[in-house]
Formats: structure tokens, C-alpha cells, sequence
């Protein structure tokens, strides 16, 4: 029996793509540029785009007029000179073509895919070319790796039996087509009486802005080498088409569900309406597919703003399961799939937070936001301020205490138990250390304190005491234990209460001991681990470039238990800019042990330099942690040997200022509270902070006059910033002998010193 190809019209075989780009609401020119350029971007050997070119021209000669597309540094047409009908029997039982065999399938109608290195899949493809030509008919020409040189035509469906080779290839496009063979490895196809559409297009230069917009990503990517260009002239990507204030670009690949990733978004508002492009548009593999839907959009933005996406290969592979057959956007029916609607999610969620941060849609969180940025733009104003007037640095991070209090050489009635009964006596000894450059006078109390409701039930001693500069003052006591002065059958602590005379500086210590009582176990986590000490190459930064190092880096460990600590410490640095954390380097190894409720500073750890050759396989910039770990390293009642004990995290900056601004020698916060009196108030020491009230009825007078309202806040601020020197004792920029003088005097020393840095700031 003999069998043959099912008859068919090849012009409405081909024709589908006029109507589907029509359905896409495109012209011709602009769906050609793309499903042309596609195929020369699949026809790549790699991903690479080194030596790679695509060229789209209008040529006119002897034989006539044509549209010629070639591209180079491909793959050219590879594979056997199979016959066409050996192929179309292959097709008939199902059989596919392996990609290597790229003259076959190029010479053969609906036998495409294998496409690695583009985004087209089975879309219009070289159907294109035909659909170009008022005659359905193109030449193809190629000269592969092998160096064989192969030209065919497509004449309507028609194509001859096998592909001309060599010299007589050659002689073949001379004669139909006035052109010389291709010289360079890749394809040519050359379009007979082009559509006037797409000539024109080409002639006068209206296709080159489709080009720009659907390739801009891979222009931009080109190589010196390489090239799109229309008649030779290389596409450029359109100058200042980024050039705008209002611009936002993802700075890191973001993890969004289901483990996808966008790799890069942007988005660009034009207030003046110079933008060429509109919306936000989602790219595959470096070409524009179509537009995602943003609602919302506010008035003054419409038609001035545009924006991309790009996702991980998975969530590419997804979306191009549900593109319309010629790249122009989601099928229909197809826009409700979840891959889609997470690409839409995740653009309108980008496209209204930058609504909300400049200001074009009003948002009470992003308000109070931009107060903030506002209040930390004024803090680092009156940190420079204060460095002028040569005050000195309250500092930030990690910094030596002004003043430590520690037990020393406690002794209980019986080893490892801290249970007491009537007539036992505590011996114990209280060490102040003060590292202020001038004498100081401290107010000292021990007190027997019920932990249950913190009050008082007996006072051991009390008094006054003056501690050189950077000496240790010590005393010592002995509490012998009665129904007079503890609580039988119950805890009790003794409370050390030391404070810098003058000043709101307080510290404690507490002693524990369990009258005619057994303690409870629950005091596993009553050891503490805090960084002591560490010296940046900038005094109130923590930023540290590639070749510079921190210097004196130790820690403080504080054993709250009547148990001889040994420990191990191991410290190392991470790379915090990965969610991961990887460690890139060991910094130090050390081991000790501590006496019951005392406290220790490890040795120095004297440089960590952050070489180039190191850190930079991890980042360039970024944020690092300095991680200790405690680990015990002997067994006792409470752990065993290796168990971990606590950790202490620090953040450097490496190449960058830290998040939060330059001056950090308090934190700012935000709050609303009408019926509070204060303006303003502050927290010293650890977490220093200053609170400005923002529910005030004298802020909220002002808030039609918002310049006057930063003043306000800014004088509110520094008038605080001024009193937290006077919290943390540093009394030496209100005067010689602050200390010494009488209440109204000192008052008086404290407002002209407010006045007098009021006065200063409006210079």
C-alpha cells in the first residue's frame, strides 16, 4: 500500500503567527525582531555570548529585494544531509530529531524544541521567515564548525530534496539570491520580497526600539564582541532609561515560595514623564516576554513608571509552560496558575512598598518610617556636632566598663552547696575597679534582699568610698545568718548596689544562699558570655575595609554558680550576608576556668586582619559575625565535658557603613503617648536610647509646619543627648569639680552647657 503525506495549504499551515501576534496586540516588525533574534540567541553553543552577533538588514540587488537575518558565532547548521523524505517518514512515526541534527530540523516544518540556551521552546520559530515574505519563500545558507558550507530554500513548503554543499551551494545563493556565500561560522536566512511593514521597519529605524526593549538585559550583557544589530549598526540600550531619583533595584537574589528566587527586579518612576517604557515587563532567559498586571497604581504615576523581573531557571521552566506560542505574554485561561499569580504577587508587593516609600501612596507605618530616617539624619548632624565641640565619644558596640564591681574569694559554710543554717557565716569580698581618668566617689550598699518580692530585709553595711583613677578598691565581709536578718525555709541574696556618686550609674551583684532550705536546680543558665573589649580602625564604627584589622578583642565570662567553671572558648567569623552563615575563619581557641560568682576577661585575641585573599571568595561587602562559643570543658554537677554553655554574636561590616548610619551613640525611638508629660526621655548605658514623644500636645501644635517641627524634634534630641553624658558620669564637659558642687549649682552647670550646645548647633 502506498502511503503519503497528509495534503495541506502551507500559507495557513504558517499563517497562525500574523493572528497570534495580533492576538498580542503587537505589529509584525515587532514580533519579528523577536522570534528572529530567539533563534539566533537558541542557535548558541553555550550561555556564553563571547564572539556571539545577530544582524537584521534590508538588502536590495539584481535578483531583488530582501530581509536578511544572520547571525555568528553559533553552531551553524549541524548534523546529516539527511533526505527530506527520510525525515518526514521519521516525523510520520513520531520520531524526533536530536538537536544535533540542526540541518534537518531547520529544513523541516514543525520539527523544533531542543532549544538550551534561549527562551523559545516551540513557538513561531523559522515559520517567521515565511510568513515575512508576500511569496512564502526564503534561502538558507550556513557554514558549520566542520567547515562544510550548505544553502537550501523554503519556496512555499517547498524545499529541495537535500541541502546544496560547498561550491555548488555557493553558486546556488549567488544566482537566486546576488550574495556572496556566508563567511562566518552560523546561519543566514534570506527573506525573498519582505512584507513592506518589515522593510520599512528596518530602513527608516522604527524596529530598533522594539529590539531595545525586548533585549535590553542581554545588550547590556554583550561582550565587546558581540552584538544585535540592525544594517551592521550595533543596538544600543537607550541612554537614562534608569536615570530617575525615584529608582529601586534589588540588590541580592530574594527567595520568594516553594523555594523560586528572583534574581533581579527594578523599577523606575518618571515624574516627569520621560520614560520610553511603560509597566512592569518579566524577562526569560534575557528577552522580554509580557507585562504583569500591578493594580493600585496611584494617579500620579500612570504611564510614567516601568520596571522588569527576573526569576530562577525553575520558576523560568514553569512560566514558559503557560506563554502564548510567540512570547508576548500569558495564554489565555493560563494567567490564574499559581507560578503566575506568585510572579504578580511578588511585583505588586515590590511595586507598593517604593508607592509607600516615595510617598506617592500615604502609609502611618511608612510615615513613621521616614520620621525615623528624618531623627537619624538629625543624630548624625549633632554626633558631628558634638565631635566639634571636642565632646567626648559616647561610643558605640562593645567599649570597657567606666567603672566594675565583682565578689571576690567567697566562701560559703560548706563546699559546693550554698545552703546556710543559724550562726553560719558567708565571708566574701566586694572588688570596685574604676577606669575613669579621674578620682571617683562611689555610694556602695549590701543588703539582704527576699527575691520573691524584692523587699529589703536586712542592710549588712552602706557608706562611701573614693576609688582612684584605674585602681581596685576592696573590702571585705562576713554576714553570719539569723532569723533576725534572713528569711528561714526560703532563698535570700545579698545585693551589692554600687553608684557613681553624682550620677544614675548603678551596677549590682547578687550572692545567693538558701536558708534551712535546698535549692532548686534550676541554674544551668547562670553563666554569661559578652564581648569586653574590641578595637575598630575607626573609633565609633564598625567598619572594617579588605587589609585593615579589630585589635584587643576579648570577652567576659561571668560564672553565676558556687561551682568552679572550665571552660573552652572558640571564636570564628561568618559570613552573615548568607542566610547560611558559613564560617570563613577560626579566630582563636581558649581555655580557663573561673571561681564561683566571679567574673573573667578572656586574653586579648591582639588582631583580626580581614585580608582580601580570604574574605573575598565569601563577599566583597557585606556583614559578618564574630561568633563565640562557650563550650564546658570538664564535667561538673551542672554540665558535661563539650556540652555548650551560651554564645555571644557581633556584627562587623566589611567594604560598608553599618545599616543604621554613621553616628550610633544611641538609638532613637518612636512614641505616642498624650498624657505622658515628657517631651522626651532617654535610657543610658547598654541599649542607650532616647524616646522623643511624638503624642505630645507641643509636637502636635506644629504639625502644620513641619520645618518647625524638625527643629523641635532636633532640640528635643541634642537637649537629651547632653543629659546622657550626664547619666553615664562623663561630668568633664560640664566643668572642673562638677562633682563637688551644690545641687542648684550643678543644675545651673547642666542648662548652660544645653544652652551653650543649642547655641553652637545654629551657627
Amino acid at each position: 500500500m502506498n502511503m503519503m503525506p497528509i495534503p495541506q495549504n502551507y500559507k495557513n499551515s504558517v499563517d497562525w503567527i500574523l493572528g497570534a501576534y495580533t492576538d498580542a496586540g503587537v505589529t509584525f516588525p515587532n514580533g519579528f525582531q523577536k522570534d528572529a533574534i530567539q533563534n539566533a540567541v537558541g542557535a548558541r553553543k553555550t550561555n556564553k555570548w563571547k564572539g556571539w552577533n545577530c544582524d537584521i538588514s534590508y538588502v536590495e540587488n539584481r535578483c531583488g529585494r530582501f530581509v536578511v537575518v544572520e547571525d555568528s558565532g553559533t553552531t551553524g547548521l549541524t548534523g546529516k544531509n539527511t533526505p527530506g523524505q527520510v525525515v518526514n517518514q521519521m516525523m510520520a512515526e513520531g520520531k524526533v530529531l536530536p538537536p544535533e541534527e540542526r540541518l534537518s530540523r531547520f529544513t523541516s516544518l514543525f520539527n523544533s524544541g531542543g532549544n538550551t540556551t534561549g527562551g523559545g521552546l516551540y513557538g513561531a520559530g523559522k515559520s517567521v521567515y515565511s510568513v515575512a515574505s508576500e511569496e512564502y519563500t526564503y534561502y538558507f545558507d550556513s557554514l558549520r564548525e566542520d567547515g562544510m558550507y550548505v544553502a537550501n530554500v523554503n519556496a512555499c513548503g517547498q524545499v529541495m530534496e537535500t541541502a546544496l554543499e560547498d561550491d555548488e551551494a555557493r553558486k546556488f545563493i549567488s544566482e537566486k539570491t546576488g550574495m556572496s556565500a556566508k563567511t562566518t561560522v552560523g546561519t543566514r536566512v534570506i527573506i525573498v520580497s519582505p512584507k513592506a511593514e518589515l522593510s520599512d521597519s528596518i530602513l527608516n529605524g522604527n524596529i530598533i526600539p522594539y529590539i531595545q526593549e525586548s533585549w535590553w538585559l542581554i545588550i547590556q550583557r554583550l561582550s565587546d564582541d558581540a552584538s544585535i544589530s540592525v544594517n551592521r549598526v550595533p543596538v544600543l540600550v537607550p541612554p537614562d532609561i534608569k536615570k530617575t531619583p525615584r529608582a529601586y533595584e534589588l540588590q541580592n537574589p530574594e527567595s520568594y515560595v516553594a523555594g523560586h528566587k528572583v534574581k533581579h527586579f527594578g523599577l523606575y518612576v518618571f515624574e516627569d514623564g520621560n520614560n520610553i517604557w511603560s509597566g512592569i515587563s518579566y524577562y526569560r532567559k534575557g528577552m522580554k516576554i509580557g507585562e504583569i498586571a500591578i493594580k493600585d497604581i496611584p494617579k500620579k504615576v500612570e504611564g510614567k513608571f516601568w520596571g522588569y523581573i527576573e526569576v530562577d531557571e525553575l520558576w523560568e521552566e514553569e512560566l514558559s509552560d503557560i506563554e502564548d506560542k510567540v512570547h508576548f505574554g500569558v495564554s489565555k485561561g493560563k494567567r490564574n496558575t499559581i507560578t503566575y499569580q506568585n510572579m504578580k504577587n511578588y511585583c505588586n508587593g515590590k511595586f507598593r512598598a517604593n508607592m509607600i516609600e516615595w510617598g506617592f501612596i500615604k502609609d502611618r507605618e511608612s510615615e513613621d518610617r521616614k520620621l525615623k530616617d528624618e531623627l537619624k539624619a538629625i543624630a548624625d548632624e549633632l554626633q558631628d556636632l558634638f565631635d566639634k565641640l571636642e565632646f567626648e565619644d559616647l561610643g558605640k558596640g562593645p567599649q570597657k566598663a567606666d567603672f566594675d564591681i565583682r565578689w571576690q574569694d567567697i566562701c560559703y559554710p560548706e563546699e559546693d552547696t550554698e545552703r546556710v543554717t543559724s550562726g553560719d557565716e558567708i565571708a566574701f569580698s566586694v572588688r570596685i575597679k574604676s577606669s575613669y581618668t579621674v578620682d571617683k566617689r562611689f555610694d556602695y550598699k549590701l543588703t539582704v534582699v527576699d527575691p520573691e518580692n524584692g523587699s529589703v530585709i536586712s542592710q549588712i553595711d552602706a557608706g562611701k568610698v573614693m576609688v582612684h583613677s584605674n585602681t581596685v578598691h576592696r573590702m571585705d565581709f562576713v554576714h553570719m545568718v539569723s532569723k533576725d536578718n534572713s528569711r528561714q525555709f526560703a532563698e535570700n541574696r545579698i545585693v551589692l548596689s554600687v553608684k557613681v556618686v553624682g550620677s544614675g550609674k548603678e551596677k549590682t551583684k547578687v550572692l545567693p544562699y538558701f536558708y534551712d532550705f535546698d535549692k532548686p536546680d534550676n541554674s544551668r543558665q547562670t553563666v554569661g558570655l559578652t564581648l569586653h573589649e574590641c578595637l575598630f580602625p575607626v573609633q565609633g564604627s564598625r567598619r572594617v575595609n579588605f587589609g585593615e584589622s579589630v585589635r584587643k578583642v576579648c570577652w567576659k565570662i561571668e560564672n553565676k554558680r558556687n561551682h568552679t567553671l572550665h571552660y573552652k572558648l572558640n571564636a570564628s567569623v561568618h559570613n552573615a550576608s548568607d542566610k547560611t552563615c558559613p564560617k570563613i575563619a577560626d579566630v582563636v581557641s581558649l581555655t580557663g576556668e573561673i571561681a564561683p560568682f566571679e567574673d573573667a576577661v578572656t586574653p586579648y585575641v591582639e588582631e583580626i586582619v580581614f585580608d582580601r585573599d580570604t574574605y573575598e571568595p565569601y563577599l566583597s561587602e557585606g556583614t559578618l559575625e564574630l561568633r563565640a562559643r562557650l563550650i564546658a570543658n570538664e564535667d561538673d554537677l551542672l554540665y558535661e565535658k563539650g556540652d555548650k554553655i551560651t554564645v555571644y554574636y557581633f556584627k562587623i561590616f566589611l567594604n560598608t557603613d553599618e545599616k543604621n548610619g554613621k553616628s550610633d551613640s544611641f538609638n532613637i525611638e518612636l512614641a505616642k503617648a498624650p498624657d505622658r508629660f515628657e517631651r522626651a526621655w532617654r535610657i543610658s548605658g547598654n541599649g542607650r536610647t532616647i524616646t522623643l514623644n511624638i503624642g505630645h500636645v507641643a509636637y502636635l501644635n506644629l504639625a502644620e509646619y513641619p520645618d518647625i517641627q524638625h527643629d523641635y524634634l532636633r532640640e528635643q534630641m541634642m537637649k537629651q543627648y547632653v543629659l546622657l553624658y550626664l547619666d553615664e558620669g562623663k561630668y568633664d564637659i560640664f566643668g572642673e569639680d562638677f562633682v563637688d558642687l551644690e545641687p542648684q549649682e550643678a543644675v545651673d552647670k547642666v542648662l548652660q552647657k544645653v544652652e551653650s550646645v543649642y547655641y553652637e548647633s545654629l551657627k
